[in-house]
């Protein structure tokens, strides 16, 4: 099974990015766009999983979850990966109670590393909103995202829960599917 632990964000947020993409398609550019029932904060990718890892796994999650507060996020600004110079992904950030989304990451990061899988090397929350495949129309793209990036900002929302996804790779695209959920303390 191909793994990852994920922020789920509320449809407000979802609506509010779809709303985004539709005025970035106005331009076409090649953009293989992530679908709105998709968009999520990657908290950890764990990769391919064994299924006799996965009660331990959520054992581990449990406990990271339970040792963890919930805390308040919201998008704000946008941006690429790498840069803006060789725009690969499209990004959405995110604010707020960072201290406590760290948080939330190391110790899932502590409690996983007794199963192996490394901590990481650095954290940045994002909303993936599109990876660019091809230069067309790119850099009417990159500055409507510059302009934009300015403007965004969601009121709070509040993350109690993250969730263990399954990611399956298909012709049409992912399709993930929720495996557990685990409320924070």
């Amino acid at each position: 099974m191909r793994l990852f632990t994920a922020i789920p964000v509320p449809d407000e947020i979802k609506d509010y990015t779809s709303m985004i993409r539709k005025e970035l398609e106005v331009i076409n550019p090649d953009v293989k766009w992530v679908e709105k029932e998709n968009y999520h904060l990657t908290l950890k990718f764990l990769g391919d999983v064994p299924v006799d890892m996965l009660e331990p796994l959520c054992d581990f999650l449990e406990r990271a979850a339970v040792s963890s507060p919930s805390f308040k996020l919201r998008l704000q600004g946008m941006g690429f990966y790498p840069n803006r110079r060789r725009p690969r992904v499209i990004w959405i950030g995110i604010s707020g109670e960072m201290e406590k989304a760290l948080f939330l990451g190391d110790r899932v990061d502590a409690y996983l590393s007794t199963l192996g899988f490394e901590a990481e090397a650095r954290r940045d929350y994002h909303l993936t909103l599109g990876r660019i495949r091809s230069e067309r129309n790119l850099n009417e793209l990159v500055n409507k995202i510059s302009y934009l990036g300015t403007t965004i900002q969601t009121e709070f929302f509040t993350v109690t829960e993250f969730y263990l996804m399954e990611s399956q790779l298909t012709s049409k695209g992912s399709v993930y599917t929720v495996k557990r959920k685990f409320t924070l303390d």
